[in-house]
């Protein structure tokens, strides 16, 4: 609008000052002189004069215009340069128009590093530069704020970071569509991911080690108990020969179930994207399996109300996150100085999606912090209970690995006949994923 108000002012001002100056100079020369001769050396004159003071008017009021237009460029950069974020703006032709401060401190590159899509998408993407011009070219046809993704970014000194980009329309300029993108820098976020990712994995190798141990303790005595009991016949000469076999048999069978044991646990830790079919129960029993002998001797007994559903996902996964739920019931129950401990696991079917609600009577969650407790580190536990990353691990494996959802809220319940208040922890799931 100010465009054409400005054209609008020029165009005015040229028609009044021509009218005026044609009406009043002819009407002046007139009174000066009659002579032919005269009038027409007067007239050109009088014109050459016209079209200079004409020229210098255009002139100042054009250079007003496009300082007007260049002061806007310039607090345009300004205001781009003092984002937080990086921001690049380019168009259809594959130019790139711009780039702020933020952008070249972390990437390293100066503009006429990366003033082409070509050249920023080879230096910044390497191999996937062609994946990236693919979505580059997808923008131009948008009409609204898009959501471009998560990209790995090659910076000038080799340093790899994660960025969030963020895209939007920016006009049409010299008769090109223009995108302006905005990148959210998210690697410190996910290098802390992979660093709580680790240290879940530790808590729970820890826990695996500790069963582990447990669980070898009988088999190991077994054969111990064996071997010696060989010896000692056999240094009173009363062993017989099939005492050596029934004996080597016993050895062998507890050595076998030494070996799948540790087949168990470590098909756990087996890191796996691979999305497999596998029911809800043998998830249970897997997870009981891990962690079983600890509960056994917490005195904690599992209700279990589970149907023989099959699902499409991560099986360690899911079998990480029951782990976590069930610790985190655990640790309410030795907090909370409990006796009666129940954990009850119940499945069933909604739309097309899974519903797993895992709930206890260990008192339920302080209503004040129920909402913070899938935040990462957040805590209320002694230090020797946990870290307060089980939960965060829990959400970011269901939400963002498995594609589902889990929320948590305090219910209060009967069980034979008695009256229960705990906390209930629901995960949904999609069947096929």
């Amino acid at each position: 609008m100010k465009k054409v108000s400005s054209a609008f002012y020029i165009a005015c001002i040229y028609f009044i000052l021509s009218f005026f100056w044609i009406l009043f100079s002819d009407k002046a020369i007139l009174l000066l002189t009659q002579e032919n001769q005269i009038l027409t050396y007067i007239q050109t004159i009088k014109g050459w004069i016209f079209i200079s003071i004409t020229s210098i008017y255009l002139y100042f009021i054009i250079s007003k215009e496009f300082k007007k237009e260049q002061d806007l460029k310039e607090y345009f950069k300004k205001s781009l340069d003092n984002l937080a974020s990086p921001i690049i703006v380019f168009n259809e032709e594959g130019k790139v128009l711009t780039i702020n401060k933020t952008f070249e401190k972390l990437t390293g590159y100066k503009y006429k590093e990366v003033d082409t899509i070509d050249k920023w998408t080879k230096l910044a993407y390497e191999n996937n530069a062609s994946n990236v011009k693919e979505i580059i070219n997808s923008l131009y046809t948008i009409n609204e704020i898009f959501d471009n993704g998560i990209f790995n970014i090659k910076t000038k000194s080799g340093k790899v970071l994660i960025w969030h980009f963020y895209s939007a329309p920016f006009g049409i300029r010299k008769g090109k569509r223009t995108i302006i993108s905005n990148a959210v820098d998210i690697t410190d976020i996910k290098n802390k991911e992979k660093i709580m990712k680790q240290q879940s994995k530790m808590a729970a190798m820890g826990e695996v080690l500790e069963n582990i141990a447990h669980q070898w303790r009988q088999p190991l005595s077994n054969i111990s108990a064996i071997s010696t009991g060989i010896g000692l016949k056999n240094e009173l000469k009363t062993l017989e020969e099939k005492e050596i076999h029934d004996s080597m048999n016993q050895i062998n069978d507890s050595v076998q179930y030494l070996s799948k044991t540790i087949d168990d646990f470590r098909s756990f830790f087996k890191p796996s994207k691979e999305k497999t079919n596998f029911t809800i129960e043998e998830t249970f029993e897997k997870s009981l399996m891990i962690i079983g002998s600890k509960f056994k001797n917490e005195n904690i007994e599992f209700i279990n109300e589970i149907d023989n559903i099959d699902i499409i996902n991560d099986k360690n996964a899911l079998i990480q996150v029951l782990i976590n739920l069930f610790n985190n019931s655990k640790d309410a129950f030795i907090e909370n100085n409990l006796s009666n401990r129940l954990i009850f696991i119940k499945t069933n079917i909604k739309d097309n999606k899974l519903i797993i609600e895992i709930k206890d009577n260990a008192g339920g969650v302080n209503e004040s912090i129920i909402n913070k407790i899938f935040e990462p580190y957040f805590t209320t536990k002694d230090k020797s209970l946990g870290t307060g990353i089980g939960l965060y691990m829990s959400e970011e494996i269901v939400v963002k690995h498995m594609q589902g959802e889990i929320n948590v809220e305090n219910i209060e319940f009967e069980y034979n006949e008695e009256k229960q208040k705990g906390a209930k922890f629901s995960i949904i799931l999609p069947l096929k994923n």
